[in-house]
């Protein structure tokens, strides 16, 4: 009787994953995938758009586009005026498939499920960024990290403050 339950829990969990997962058929969601397995990351599951929005300054200077767009290498000026689609994906082969936060209490660390959540940025049919996040189960705020996992400080080499400072300089009018 426990292996016909175990057997049925295990079919039903089956089918509903199934259907939590989008087909990699538009084309935006080709060519992200297309990315991320150049990158060598293997696709575990695409999770369909998450938004599109035309990039301007205004979007820039607010939160949180502007902390995901401040890690990026490249410069989004060249990107202003364009609609950007945002796709996302479950992957392994990530630095974050073995993350953990760091605690002095125990009970308090959180361990990433061996699968990296990413949202891939396009725009005019090409990858122009993206973001990270370790797949866990417990909420935790912010943490947001560049595509290949890096923090704003390790993509840029420069303090948050500094940072900041020029990027408004740059994208506030």
């Amino acid at each position: 009787m426990k292996k016909i339950v175990a057997f049925a829990v295990m079919i039903i969990a089956l089918l509903l994953s199934g259907c939590s997962t989008k087909e990699i058929t538009s084309e935006n969601s080709v060519i992200g995938a297309d990315y991320l397995k150049d990158k060598g990351y293997e696709i575990i599951a695409y999770e369909g758009n998450a938004e599109n929005y035309i990039l301007t300054k205004e979007k820039l200077m607010s939160m949180p586009y502007m902390i995901y767009w401040g890690l990026q290498r490249e410069d989004p000026s060249k990107h202003l005026g364009k609609e950007v689609y945002v796709e996302k994906f479950i992957i392994k082969n990530h630095p974050f498939d073995n993350w953990q936060s760091t605690s002095r209490y125990p009970e308090n660390i959180v361990k990433s499920k061996g699968e990296t959540r990413v949202w891939v940025y396009i725009a005019d049919k090409e990858v122009v960024g993206g973001i990270s996040y370790p797949a866990i189960d417990e909420p935790m705020a912010g943490g947001y990290w560049s595509l290949d996992g890096k923090t704003l400080e390790e993509v840029h080499s420069i303090n948050y403050s500094d940072w900041l400072e020029q990027w408004q300089n740059k994208f506030d009018y």
